[in-house]
């Protein structure tokens, strides 16, 4: 286990490196190797809010921390309440948590790497997973470093990891989660991958050869594509048509879905998203953790359909929550903005904000009335947006969908005298 020091000194660690520690053996040897390698390390440990005990495994991390006179910070999250707001799958929300984490800390400058603990038997597990689940190719390269994301231990096996730990007296915490089989990855390291190295003992080298295999074939096949057809536009990922129309529309489809969700698709899953090009507007696949992929008018949409909250929230002047989101309403001079909601200030008594309802109309500027479903559709407001919308209503009669359209019925004029400005925040 002597060679696992030698490579970590090996590594170029210039700058600092956020080092996410859950407490767990691998974390911990990994901590361990970093710091004897002479690395700068802030240790992150990221509190999910899953497990009852722990905010005694975030305790431990942090006593050790404060022993070796090492930087630790801790990031909360109530992870199941978060995915039953998003409509994502627990382990999906927990993965992108930590994700977000780890780019606020890379964008912020506070740290220049993060390093992360996953091992040869997890990037086995990984790939076998896929296969099982019918992935394509891209599937196959399971765990990878990147020039930011460092994977000191990605070529060790977990025995050689805890035989490092017991040789060298680390401390560490053991997740009981680990080994409940209803978790699909417990059941595949605890049952399948035991099984399979009983008759094939090299199985974890084969899977990881494999995995770098796919990953050199992928990395060429990538240079192929065109990011421009790719764009990641708000809470959504909306890959262009034309490339479902080039012999690489899986690889389009995969990095589009891999955007927002770090579990790879299966090739069912892949077919199903190809088949919407044939298919009407609003047309959707489902797709892994919860993710979607809608037809839209000039793209696949993928993204997550979270909870939409119903409320009807008084007008006022100042910051007016409206469920999760708050709409800021300030006096402004009454100058129309080019893609602003802009107001005239003479606002009926008993307006509110809230969401689209059935019978509910609008009179677009300059225009005549009409339904509001109508309005959308001729506007081509995707489907998956409508329900989702910030409304000033009067009655049915919408006066401002905000962030999108002013009704001509409170427009701007020449005698308008006031004016308020209408912006969604936080959603």
């Amino acid at each position: 286990m002597y060679n696992i020091s030698v490579d970590i000194r090996r590594e170029n660690y210039n700058g600092r490196i956020a080092a996410f520690v859950s407490g767990g053996v691998d974390s911990m040897v990994m901590l361990d190797l970093l710091v004897k390698g002479g690395a700068d390390v802030l240790v992150v440990h990221v509190q999910h809010g899953i497990r009852p005990e722990a905010q005694a495994d975030s305790d431990f991390v942090h006593d050790y921390c404060k022993a070796l006179g090492l930087e630790f910070v801790q990031y909360s999250f109530d992870i199941p309440a978060m995915a039953k707001v998003s409509g994502r799958s627990i382990e999906t929300e927990a993965r992108l948590a930590r994700k977000s984490v780890m780019s606020q800390l890379l964008q912020s400058g506070k740290v220049h790497k993060a390093a992360f603990a996953h091992h040869a038997d997890d990037n086995a597990e990984t790939v076998l997973m896929h296969i099982l689940r019918g992935c394509g190719v891209d599937g196959l390269k399971g765990i990878e470093s990147t020039d930011s994301v460092l994977r000191p231990l990605l070529d060790y096996t977990r025995e050689q990891i805890v035989d490092y730990a017991n040789q060298n007296a680390i401390p560490y915490v053991t997740d009981r989660t680990n080994f409940d089989n209803t978790y699909t990855r417990n059941f595949v390291r605890l049952e399948v991958l035991p099984l399979i190295k009983t008759r094939y003992p090299g199985a974890v080298e084969a899977l990881n050869r494999l995995a770098k295999n796919a990953s050199e074939l992928l990395m060429a096949v990538d240079g192929q594509l065109d990011g421009s057809l790719i764009r990641h536009n708000g809470d959504a990922v909306e890959l262009s048509l034309d490339a479902l129309k080039t012999p690489f529309a899986t690889q389009y489809v995969i990095r589009a879905a891999k955007i927002l969700m770090p579990v790879d698709i299966t090739r069912v899953q892949i077919q199903s998203v190809l088949a919407l090009i044939d298919s009407k507007t609003g047309s959707k696949a489902e797709l892994s953790g919860g993710l979607k992929a809608y037809r839209e008018y000039d793209c696949i949409a993928f993204c997550f359909d979270g909870e939409v909250e119903d409320f009807a929230t008084q007008f006022a002047v100042g910051c007016v929550k409206c469920g999760s989101a708050v709409v800021s309403v300030s006096e402004i001079s009454p100058i129309p903005i080019k893609g602003k909601t802009v107001i005239s200030s003479d606002v009926p008594g008993g307006c509110v904000f809230r969401r689209r309802r059935e019978g509910d109309r609008f009179t677009p500027y300059g225009g005549q009335g009409k339904s509001l479903k109508k309005y959308l559709i001729d506007k081509k407001v995707p489907k998956r947006q409508r329900d989702k919308l910030v409304c000033l209503c009067d009655g049915n009669e919408v006066l401002a969908i905000v962030g999108l359209e002013v009704s001509d019925k409170c427009k701007i004029t020449e005698q308008t005298r006031s004016a308020y400005l209408l912006e969604v925040q936080g959603e």
